[in-house]
């Protein structure tokens, strides 16, 4: 498919890729990065949002507590997906 002089030429793209930016060339030896899911997201928020309406509707500080553990849990997942889609 390639002659010998594209085959070396693209070695030697390939070598200073290596040396200018390994992270590069990892990235590009192992293809496209897979976006995060954003299920769990999506369900520790509606976890989150439905326990404080139900301990709020009944003044259970024990559901309004674990509303307040799910929306940091929430929170967490939002922040490391962000780090990882930048």
């Amino acid at each position: 498919m390639f002659t010998p002089y594209e085959r070396k030429q693209l070695r030697l793209i390939e070598e200073w890729f290596e040396q200018d930016d390994p992270v590069l060339a990892r990235t590009l030896r192992t293809g496209p990065i897979r976006k995060p899911s954003p299920v769990p997201q999506v369900l520790a928020t509606s976890v989150a949002v439905a326990l404080a309406v139900l301990g709020i509707v009944t003044s259970t500080f024990v559901l309004i507590f674990a509303a307040a553990v799910a929306a940091i849990v929430a929170g967490c997942l939002v922040t490391s997906r962000r780090d990882k889609t930048r």
